[in-house]
């Protein structure tokens, strides 16, 4: 739960850094404080999402990528027409960001496994250790 909790706001704010450099690539001045909240609920929307779709245990991982892109592309088309996100963004440059965010989160879920990998594996050797 609370590495959920952890991945969920590290998205929320990669999405907001993501979000503010397309804005300031079409040369908009601020974002609204209640932008952040909306990516916020976004992104925990998002989140539940993939967890609901990891736990039906696709055979396919391409097809698993697929459900979850189309998801996350799903969720920001419906977030842009209820938080009105389209008067001052296309929806492509949106459904970018969503994506460019999956692949950064895809990035950091395996550096996090590589070292929960190496924690285990010192564990299992200190434990071989004092065995012997």
């Amino acid at each position: 739960m609370k590495k959920n909790i952890v991945n969920i706001f590290a998205t929320t704010g990669i999405s907001l850094l993501l979000l503010s450099v397309a804005a300031l690539s079409f040369h908009a001045s601020c974002i609204y404080l209640e932008t952040v909240f909306q990516a916020f609920g976004v992104n925990v929307i998002a989140h539940l999402g993939i967890m609901f779709i990891n736990r039906m245990e696709l055979r396919n991982i391409f097809t698993e990528t697929v459900l979850e892109i189309t998801f996350i592309v799903c969720v920001l088309l419906v977030s842009g027409r209820l938080f009105q996100w389209f008067t001052s963004l296309s929806f492509l440059p949106l459904a970018c960001i969503g994506i460019i965010l999956y692949i950064i989160s895809l990035f950091l879920n395996l550096l996090q496994m590589k070292q929960e990998a190496k924690e285990i594996n010192f564990l299992i050797k200190d434990r071989n250790k004092k065995q012997d």
